[in-house]
């Protein structure tokens, strides 16, 4: 070790030892809080006065003879001490008065300054850091142990970013799910992450997530997964679920179904997850307002704006095959639950992208013009005129009756099953006779008794309605019926809610080659609706077009309603698209309805 870094080290055993003497000194002063004896005065004053031996301090003995005062410094020179240790004695202390001591401190713990030489004091300790005390590699040493001291205080989780804020805006009929213990949602109540969510069939519930928010139909479960700021997630469990998704710079925001992630950033789109025969599920996806990326095992693509996919998966969550992608039709978009959605999200003032068709346009304001003003001569008045005899007045007429009173909103609720849960709110007024659950086809206006109807309830207090819709498009509304002296009246209704009821979905079809130029066929059973035979399709792969009996494709076999595969079958050399329907025929034999389908399969037959 040279010279210098030997000095060094001393220096810094000795200031360590002076620190640790003066620390001990002070907090004996403020303990007793009363000036010490004289002989006490007189040991530390010796004790400051004189020189430390390098390592350790000269201890307090017996009362030692002052040292001499040190002469006046020159100007201009620094007061050193031996090894350019700063002074601790007297010299620091010039000046400065000596306190008096008080009253009723006890005589035997005072002396008078003749009696020892030496004055009553109180310690007084001033920090004065030697010149050389620190080399520049000690601090660069110190400065390496804080920065590996704040990375190892940030690792550790002290400084951890804060979850984003969620919410229950709205809950009818719903529950949380939290550590294991379920109770009653209410608006307005503050959720964590991986609390659970479920609404029964004919509830409904509204949560914000960081200003982002989930709309939960009636049947819904979702929990949330992730409340980082960066990366909010939700698993959606079972039900349909509408999303209005705002996600940080730089952030994103994902919904979990099985494997599959559907990412967004500043999206609106609707997820419908419900379970398949066999065991498997399917999900529905629309991007309704800007894209909507997918991922999963071997899955990667990205939804455009006005654009769907339905993803079949597998009873291990795993998707079973690529989705099939389409543009969203204008069927789809009639579906009463997007039209509710388009409602809200216009009235907040949201951009709706491809559910503006949804919305009618307010009428543009009709601005009236100013008639201009000319300057005239004042004309020369007329002479006046006898007064017309005023015309003979007519009867105001009668106003158009309003109509029946409005009773609220219908609510409709797809099931597991694939049946229809249809809900509204109890009649209280009088001359009640039944509930008519009315329909007609597309744009029609359904009312009670020219229209066909679904329920006849004759109980004011049941108000839902569960059953299975052939497939179509319709208009539908709840009207309170009552019937006086034989005479239809309407005594209130709901509004026309649109309905589509669409195809369910029976997983995968699969083909064997028998290796003798013909193939057998085999699916999952469809356990939904009375059906009455399966029918398995076909188009040219070239077509473009997905088979569809209804439609008009071509057929190979039509299976029994209790078949799940068929014998074998010949099939010509070409490159197909084949899948099997489950066919009924809700109106007798005049028109077939695809209740449920496979999913679309290329056969390549050499």
């Amino acid at each position: 070790m040279s010279p210098d870094e030997m000095n060094e080290m001393e220096q810094l055993d000795a200031l360590a030892i002076e620190l640790a003497e003066g620390g001990r000194l002070a907090r004996q002063a403020i303990a007793r809080d009363s000036v010490p004896n004289g002989d006490f005065a007189a040991r530390l004053r010796a004790d400051l006065d004189r020189d430390f031996v390098v390592g350790r301090a000269a201890p307090l003995g017996a009362a030692v003879e002052l040292a001499a005062p040190r002469p006046a410094p020159l100007p201009g020179q620094v007061e050193r001490r031996a090894a350019s240790r700063p002074f601790t004695g007297p010299e620091r202390r010039a000046g400065r008065p000596r306190p008096a001591p008080a009253t009723d401190i006890e005589p035997d713990r005072w002396e008078e300054a003749g009696d020892t030489g030496a004055a009553p004091l109180r310690p007084a300790i001033q920090w004065r850091i030697p010149t050389r005390l620190l080399p520049s590699r000690w601090l660069a040493a110190g400065l390496a142990a804080a920065v590996a001291l704040v990375s190892l205080t940030y690792a550790s989780g002290v400084f951890t970013s804060a979850k984003i804020a969620a919410s229950a805006t709205a809950a009818d009929q719903a529950v949380v799910i939290r550590d294991g213990v379920a109770s009653q949602l209410t608006a307005g109540e503050q959720l964590r992450q991986n609390d659970e969510v479920r609404t029964a069939a004919g509830g409904s519930a509204t949560i914000d997530v960081g200003g982002s928010y989930l709309r939960l139909a009636g049947g819904a479960d979702v929990e949330l997964a992730s409340l980082d700021p960066d990366h909010a997630a939700v698993d959606q469990l079972a039900g349909r679920v509408y999303y209005r998704a705002s996600a940080p710079a730089g952030g994103d925001y994902r919904v979990i179904t099985g494997s599959v992630a559907w990412q967004a950033i500043d999206t609106a789109f609707d997820l419908d997850r419900e379970a398949t025969p066999g065991g498997g599920e399917q999900v529905r996806g629309l991007a309704l307002y800007e894209s909507l990326a997918l991922s999963g095992p071997d899955l990667a693509t990205t939804l455009t704006e006005g654009s769907g996919a339905t993803v079949t998966l597998r009873p291990d969550g795993s998707p079973a095959g690529a989705p099939a992608i389409a543009t969203i039709g204008t069927q789809a978009l009639a579906d009463a639950w997007l039209v509710d959605n388009a409602e809200l999200d216009s009235q907040l003032g949201l951009p709706l992208g491809w559910l503006a068709a949804l919305i009618e346009p307010a009428p543009a304001p009709t601005s009236t013009p100013v008639p201009a003003v000319v300057a005239t001569r004042t004309p020369t008045p007329a002479p006046t005129a006898p007064p017309t005899p005023k015309p003979t007045p007519k009867p105001t007429p009668k106003p158009t009756p309003a109509g029946p009173p409005d009773l609220g909103t219908l609510k409709i609720v797809r099931n597991a099953d694939s049946s229809y849960t249809f809900s509204w709110p109890e009649y209280k007024g009088s001359g009640f006779m039944y509930y008519k659950l009315v329909y007609e086809d597309g744009s029609k206006t359904p009312s009670y008794p020219a229209s066909p109807y679904w329920a006849c309830n004759d109980s004011v207090d049941d108000t839902t309605w569960t059953g299975f819709i052939d497939p179509g498009t319709y208009s539908v509304r709840l009207q309170a019926v009552d019937e006086p002296s034989g005479k239809v009246v309407i005594r209130a209704q709901t509004k026309v809610v649109h309905l589509t009821v669409k195809t369910a979905s029976m997983g995968s079809l699969t083909a064997q080659d028998n290796g003798d130029g013909t193939y057998t066929f085999s699916w999952s059973a469809y356990t939904g609706a009375s059906f009455s035979s399966y029918e398995l399709v076909y188009e040219d792969w070239s077509s473009g077009n997905d088979p569809s009996y209804p439609d008009g494709s071509s057929d190979w076999a039509a299976p029994d309603a209790g078949s799940t595969s068929t014998d074998p079958i010949a099939i010509p050399s070409g490159d197909y698209r084949v899948r099997l329907q489950a066919i009924g025929y809700p109106d007798g034999f005049d028109c077939g309805y695809a209740y449920a389908q496979t999913t679309a399969l290329h056969l390549k037959v050499p």
